[in-house]
């Protein structure tokens, strides 16, 4: 079964498509079958990055015209396989669970030894169970303090959101489970929810740091310019640790490059056509972290 590689980001603009769509064309160079997916379900513009002018069909028609996923998989000029998203259809974004898990479940099946899914931006329920269903985590972010603490965001509210599912099978913490939805900052932080639950019984929150324990999310610093910026890994490493309890692997950076805003201008496959460049070198240096921390 293919192994599902989630990118996320907390906010838009800090190059998580084109991290997405370069680690992918890496990740075929270094000979391994990898499938690219547009799960922008709102907003999709991968199929920019991978020099197609049109994203084709994809999940849209899947979906909504039942055909089957292999005739919606296309041939991209950048030389990895690519399924787009929909960026014009009323309604596409908020897919039923159901749908979710079809197109998750029969992703998985697909003959590919990596699939990497390009997540949208924010917090809705459909990114965050992509993201939390993946067998690889990965967060994209930028020293701006926006970028960080909307990616803080967005890893509090899949840890909880995984929390909250688990949780709800057993009615009493259903109070638990309703403050977890309705807004975050009920529980600052991950012992707050684990006092809740030793009020009502504590035999749960074994379960819970289980849950934590094995949640690794892996980072990425993007358009680093300065040496100094390094450092906000582990200002975000720590502070996502002594919170929320998880392990944030430093998977790399890459570097600010005029080049890349060029190519993403002309539409045209980045990796491929720069592979000497310090950008492609640290993708490679990204990709066999992934493979081996994550």
């Amino acid at each position: 079964m293919a192994e599902i590689i989630a990118v996320a980001s907390g906010k838009g603009g800090v190059g998580k498509s084109f991290f997405s769509s370069n680690i992918s064309m890496s990740l075929k160079t270094a000979g391994n079958d990898t499938l690219l997916v547009d799960a922008d379900l709102g907003g999709a513009n991968l199929h920019d990055f991978v020099g197609l002018k049109v994203p084709g069909k994809g999940l849209y028609e899947f979906l909504k015209e039942k055909v089957d996923i292999s005739s919606v998989i296309t041939r991209s000029p950048a030389g990895v396989d690519f399924v787009g998203g929909s960026s014009d259809v009323l309604g596409m974004a908020h897919i039923t669970n159901f749908e979710k898990l079809k197109v998750l479940n029969r992703l998985k099946k697909l003959d590919y030894k990596y699939i990497i899914l390009d997540l949208g931006a924010g917090t809705s329920f459909n990114m965050i169970d992509f993201f939390n269903f993946a067998d690889k985590k990965i967060m994209i972010m930028n020293s701006e303090p926006t970028s960080l603490e909307n990616s803080y965001g967005f890893l509090k509210v899949a840890l909880y959101r995984k929390i909250e599912l688990m949780l709800r099978k057993d009615l009493k913490y259903s109070d638990v489970c309703n403050k977890l939805r309705s807004k975050s900052m009920n529980y600052p932080n991950i012992n707050s929810i684990l006092a809740a639950m030793n009020e009502i019984d504590p035999s749960g929150t074994k379960d819970v740091e289980e849950i934590v324990n094995e949640y690794k999310v892996g980072s990425v610093l993007n358009l680093v310019r300065t040496r100094k910026e390094l450092n906000v890994f582990y200002g975000f490493e720590n502070v996502t640790k002594k919170y929320l309890g998880i392990n944030i692997e430093k998977l790399g950076f890459m570097p600010y490059d005029i080049s890349v805003s060029e190519s993403i201008k002309v539409m045209q496959p980045y990796y491929i056509n720069n592979m000497k460049s310090d950008v492609s070198k640290c993708l490679d240096d990204i990709r066999s972290h992934i493979l081996t921390k994550l």
